[in-house]
């Protein structure tokens, strides 16, 4: 089978970098070896605000072209953030955003990519690539271009020798039904070693869940998700297990025809754990660089030098941020102590990617 474009994965990112460079001339072929898009959900479901996003990535235009779907796919607005300190303290920060229905989103955003002229091929995995020619479970597959969407463990970026984010944080979620307030609550502290616990209410429940650095812990994921869990008292499904790059954009997104995109390329705000918007806005960058590639022959390098001129500022601040938390929130005390000199106006400015502590 030959194509213009291959994409591997059919996440946010993905789909995305479809919908942007299909077209009735272009044949762009998405795989995912799931079964479904969108399941199992391994994320927190929230999206930020499009205008916390602009406060996020000023240098961004047009979002509302991204982040404008329909309303039934939101499941919760946000208006707070509660940060916790091992000894329960809870430092507010406004922030507004929505909790979203991640199953259903990815099938919307596969959608838009369909009916711009993307063709989508589930239960369907990347095996290998040799010179230009993709190993699939369909087959092979040459293709023009090809864009590693593919998560964090990415064999798209194993198999051209292309870095693979460094620091992947295990991660597990869940499903639970109850009532919670609509306030995210972020927990810190020995409950998460490295990380940090959530509650992410929904409609009619919320989003659940951990993540830690392991290499401060000895304990399995399995048994830090156990913790938390019997902390609330809750009673929980879909029980899913990922993991999150936390080391920042990885130093090349290009190498050849092969693009690296989303939590394959470290597209992840590294001191929040936040990557829908990433995963898009750098999709959306990719997608018109293959495209003006491949109708114009400029330079697939296009789309890197976007991410760096956008995204490239704000994540390096909020890597450097995750970098320098590191150092306390390994132990309760530290935790305490870090949060509360940092208190909530700093807190608010790491959430969104800015310097913790700037006198303006």
């Amino acid at each position: 089978m030959e194509v213009d474009v291959l994409i591997v994965g059919a996440g946010p990112a993905g789909s995305t970098t479809a919908r942007y460079c299909a077209d009735k001339d272009l044949d762009v072929l998405v795989i995912d070896r799931r079964e479904e898009i969108g399941h199992p959900v391994q994320c927190g479901e929230f999206l930020p605000d499009t205008s916390e996003m602009y406060t996020m990535f000023p240098k961004t235009i047009d979002l509302e072209e991204l982040f404008t779907f329909d309303e039934s796919l939101k499941m919760c607005d946000i208006e707070h953030i509660d940060m916790i300190s091992p000894k329960g303290k809870a430092y507010r920060c406004d922030f507004r955003g929505m909790t979203l229905d991640r199953r259903s989103f990815d099938k919307y955003l596969v959608k838009l990519a369909e009916e711009s002229g993307a063709r989508v091929e589930k239960k369907t995995s990347l095996l290998s690539i040799r010179d230009g020619v993709a190993l699939t479970s369909l087959g092979e597959v040459k293709a023009r271009v090809i864009v590693g969407a593919d998560g964090p463990n990415s064999r798209t970026a194993m198999e051209m020798q292309l870095q693979r984010p460094r620091e992947r944080y295990p991660a597990i979620t869940c499903q639970a039904a109850g009532t919670f307030d609509p306030i995210i609550k972020m927990y810190f502290g020995a409950l998460a070693p490295g990380g940090y616990a959530w509650i992410i209410p929904k409609k009619n429940g919320a989003n659940i869940g951990v993540g830690y650095r392991p290499s401060i812990s000895a304990e399995r994921p399995s048994e830090v998700f156990r913790r938390f869990i019997s902390r609330l008292g809750v009673s929980v499904r879909d029980v899913t297990m990922g993991f999150v790059p936390e080391s920042g954009q990885v130093a090349q997104l290009v190498r050849g025809n092969v693009l690296l995109v989303g939590d394959a390329a470290g597209h992840v705000m590294a001191s929040n754990g936040g990557g829908i918007p990433i995963a898009m806005i750098a999709g959306r960058f990719a997608g018109n660089a293959i495209r003006s590639h491949l109708r114009y022959r400029t330079t697939l390098e296009s789309y890197e030098r976007n991410c760096e001129e956008i995204l490239g500022g704000p994540l390096s601040t909020s890597h450097w941020t995750k970098r320098f938390a590191d150092v306390f929130i390994r132990h309760d005390w530290g935790a305490e102590l870090a949060m509360s000199i940092a208190r909530s106006r700093g807190l608010a400015r790491a959430i969104r990617c800015k310097r913790v502590f700037y006198l303006a």
